[in-house]
């Protein structure tokens, strides 16, 4: 049964889900459409499961897949991933099983109502990603005194959606925040 799965946490569910192929892109192409459909038929005596994880899913792409999604080859099945149903289209949606997994959030690590150099420290030893990064920026987002902390969230914001270094990002906001002695 062909079914697409929404997530909480996309790379948890990488690791949950069981597959026998996988096609995992940040952003799904024909291309990559082309290859799946050589892999589907490729016959099979015994189920194979081919999963499809994007981040994103182009418009071409999707409706390149609308076809074998309706008629999948004998023994073929075919998981699609997405952190958001709003990725797929309306049309692909029909033709799935829509399952959810949702994991809860794992506890903060970090206490950030004191920012030391300490603190810090252990922030860019761990290899933070961009979504854990956003949410240290929502956490220090009340604590923010002034202007000019508000004024460093944001254009933090914007300087990982422009993919400049995270790290850097990171130890910016926190000297900004970090208490002053």
């Amino acid at each position: 049964m062909n079914k697409v799965i929404i997530t909480n946490d996309y790379e948890k569910a990488l690791k949950d889900i069981k597959y026998d192929v996988s096609f995992i892109r940040d952003e799904l192409k024909i291309e990559d459409v082309n290859e799946i459909k050589k892999e589907a038929y490729i016959a099979e005596k015994h189920k194979k499961i081919i999963l499809i994880a994007a981040k994103k899913y182009n418009i071409y792409a999707q409706n390149a897949l609308l076809k074998i999604l309706e008629e999948s080859p004998k023994n073929i099945e075919f998981v699609l991933l997405s952190e958001s149903k709003y990725n797929l289209l309306d049309t692909v949606l029909s033709r799935l099983v829509l399952e959810k997994i949702f994991y809860k959030e794992e506890e903060k690590k970090y206490n950030i109502n004191n920012i030391t150099n300490s603190l810090i420290f252990d922030l860019l030893k761990e290899d933070l990603e961009i979504k854990e990064i956003k949410e240290i920026l929502k956490e220090l987002l009340p604590k923010a005194s002034s202007e000019e902390q508000l004024k460093i969230i944001n254009d933090a914001l914007m300087m990982l959606e422009l993919n400049i270094d995270p790290k850097a990002v990171l130890s910016m906001v926190m000297l900004g925040f970090k208490e002053r002695k």
